[in-house]
């Protein structure tokens, strides 16, 4: 075999091989079927395919819990509590919340306080003031039983605190306190990667890209098992243009969990922008197989299929985005700028006008709306939006402007 064949014959294997590494959902199709529904609030359907799942022996402990909180949702909670159960033999404290939780409402105070308890000694613990604060535990708050346990227990560490009053000053948009704070809980010896974490999360609010990727790199070297910490940075490395980077991260995310479906769309994303279009396409099809009620998935298929010049599958997507939400105005402003590329002028201003109404400070869309206005005759109206969108900084809209509007 010459070296030519032989190199011809690595490239098909290659490629062969990249057709089945994108867009391939996690082993059960019934039980990713059923998270769809039950995200969706869908339960009685989410059962029926989550049984499926279990006569076909996968989806593990995860597929329980899931099967658990269909159950507690149908407020079914003494059938809910048994799939929690099977749960917590097999990994302690994941399911005990929701146990919790379904014996407070079944008002049976001993073993809602012992589930509770195995909640508050688990790595699964949520945070002091949400518990104060749940619904379903708060139906107790009186008896004095749930009063004494909350008094006597030391639940909480320093770490736990801090990171609570972080995410309060992050949330009040106190970004210098939030910092100031972590960077404390970091000398003070606490746990180090779950504060880089939190305080990457702030410099992102404040958008601060470099210091949020030094923070995330931090703590994914102290947990690389951490798929939300990946997906966290891959969005940095999006965000900062670094397309290679954040495919890099959402494989190793997806690696991780691979029943999660969310990171399929940010994976499409970057697929796209690293020059994979087949791939891209496959990915973002397959998250809409599962949720075609996200308008967000729907409009960045049709963004994938924009930049890659198939324009009537992007007007197909964006036309889907639309029928499901009409208060994004990125939503209008996408399928104008497709109109414009087939022609289709008055489509084009309609959609435009539409994406001005909701966001009167988008410059590339007074632009598009003025080349639009041009062409169906109405001069007048593209000039004034040619002087809008320099107005705005949009460079393009100056030639435009010397050229039509003398």
């Amino acid at each position: 075999m010459s070296a030519l064949v032989k190199y011809c014959l690595s490239v098909t294997i290659f490629l062969v091989l990249m057709s089945h590494a994108y867009a391939q959902p996690a082993k059960d199709y019934n039980y990713l079927r059923g998270k769809a529904h039950l995200q969706s609030g869908q339960y009685d359907s989410a059962l029926v395919y989550f049984d499926k799942a279990l006569a076909n022996g996968s989806g593990g402990v995860g597929l329980l819990l899931d099967k658990g909180l269909a159950l507690y949702h149908k407020s079914q909670y003494t059938m809910a509590i048994h799939e929690f159960e099977k749960v917590e033999k097999t990994n302690k404290g994941r399911a005990s919340i929701w146990l919790a939780r379904s014996y407070a409402n079944l008002r049976d105070i001993d073993n809602c306080l012992l589930a509770l308890e195995t909640h508050l000694s688990s790595p699964y613990r949520l945070p002091e003031s949400e518990l104060l604060l749940d619904p379903d535990l708060m139906i107790l708050e009186n008896d004095p039983k749930f009063k004494e346990f909350w008094k006597a227990g030391k639940w909480y560490t320093g770490l736990d605190q801090t990171l609570a009053e972080a995410e309060y000053l992050m949330r009040s948009k106190q970004y210098p306190e939030a910092v100031n704070l972590l960077s404390a809980g970091v000398k003070k010896g606490y746990r180090k990667a779950p504060l880089y974490a939190k305080r990457a999360e702030v410099y992102l609010a404040a958008s601060n890209y470099r210091l949020a990727l030094d923070d995330l790199n931090q703590a994914i070297e102290m947990d690389r098992r951490n798929a939300e910490i990946l997906s966290l940075r891959a969005e940095i490395h999006y965000t900062t243009g670094k397309f290679k980077a954040a495919l890099d991260d959402y494989n190793s995310a997806m690696k991780i969990e691979p029943n999660e479906m969310k990171y399929f769309i940010g994976r499409a994303m970057s697929l796209n922008k690293t020059g994979l279009y087949e791939e891209a396409a496959k990915d973002i099809e397959t998250y809409l197989g599962f949720y075609p009620g996200n308008d967000t998935a729907w409009y960045h298929s049709g963004m994938i299929h924009y930049e890659n010049g198939n324009y009537f599958e992007a007007i197909n997507s964006l036309n889907n985005a639309l029928k499901i939400s009409q208060h994004d105005a990125r939503y209008f402003a996408a399928r104008g700028a497709t109109y414009l590329k087939t022609r289709t002028y008055q489509y084009a201003w309609k959609d435009l006008s539409m994406a001005l109404d909701l966001n009167p400070k988008d410059s590339q869309s007074y632009l598009n709306k003025g080349i639009a206005a041009l062409n169906t005759g109405m001069n007048d109206d593209a000039c004034f939006c040619f002087e809008m969108a320099k107005k705005l900084g949009n460079k393009e809209a100056f030639s435009f402007s010397e050229k039509h509007c003398k």
